[in-house]
């Protein structure tokens, strides 16, 4: 039979940072120096030396006697306050006015960014609802917008400012009603000055090349067949091409 004063079982651990250590006999045990901790202050040492962040207000907690990282993390985080209803509308307010204020949404965007943000269907509708009321969204306003900004400013033709407007999710007939708004003439116009911004590119080539590749271009932006044709030939001629 064997001694069982020379028979000692592992320590039972629970903390992950703590270790089993092998067996020892009971004299080594004593014989220990008094400066290294024994195992049951070991784990209240590491406890101590290890912060937590506490997320409610910003400060650093200790690990309480006999309480794992897990349960200190799960606390932490229980004593976080949750968004109210009041707060919740209040914060998706303010985001969707600074977005308005800086540029014009279509409802279809703004509908996305209600969607993202948590609200049901119900709720966007009578978010949208509301804000069509105060004058914030009008897709037709937008419309007449973008026609002006990409057919006036950014020389686009009448094809590429309704693939803008379908992008944005603007309703096709108050799309092509605010295309059909636009004046033929300031059309050609833009497509004129286009052209021969191009062209003044495209010097040296022969007349079929520089016609082909003018044409291509003037296309890409959206212009009309009829326009593309009177344009290149109004750019080329003014060329000596």
């Amino acid at each position: 039979m064997s001694d069982a004063s020379s028979e000692r079982l592992a320590p039972v651990t629970y903390l992950p940072w703590a270790k089993a250590e092998a067996t020892q006999p009971a004299a080594a045990s004593r014989s220990r120096p008094t400066t290294e901790p024994d195992e049951t202050e070991a784990p209240v040492a590491a406890a101590r030396s290890r912060p937590k962040a506490d997320g409610a207000r910003g400060r650093l907690r200790s690990v309480s006697r006999g309480e794992t990282w897990a349960e200190s993390a799960g606390s932490a985080e229980s004593e976080e306050p949750e968004e109210t209803g009041a707060e919740r509308d209040e914060r998706i307010d303010r985001l969707v006015i600074s977005r308005l204020r800086r540029s014009a949404l279509s409802v279809s965007e703004v509908r996305a960014v209600l969607v993202e943000h948590g609200l049901d269907d119900i709720e966007v509708e009578e978010w949208i609802e509301r804000y069509e009321r105060l004058g914030y969204l009008d897709d037709a306003k937008l419309a007449e917008q973008v026609v002006h900004s990409h057919g006036v400013r950014r020389g686009r033709g009448s094809g590429a400012i309704m693939q803008e407007l379908g992008r944005r999710g603007v309703d096709n007939a108050l799309a092509r009603a605010a295309v059909e708004d636009l004046d033929p003439e300031t059309e050609l116009e833009n497509a004129r000055a286009v052209a021969e911004r191009r062209a003044r590119q495209l010097r040296g080539l022969d007349r079929q090349t520089a016609e082909r590749r003018l044409s291509a271009f003037l296309q890409r932006r959206g212009y009309p067949g009829d326009v593309v044709r009177e344009a290149v030939s109004a750019a080329l001629a003014a060329e000596g091409s």
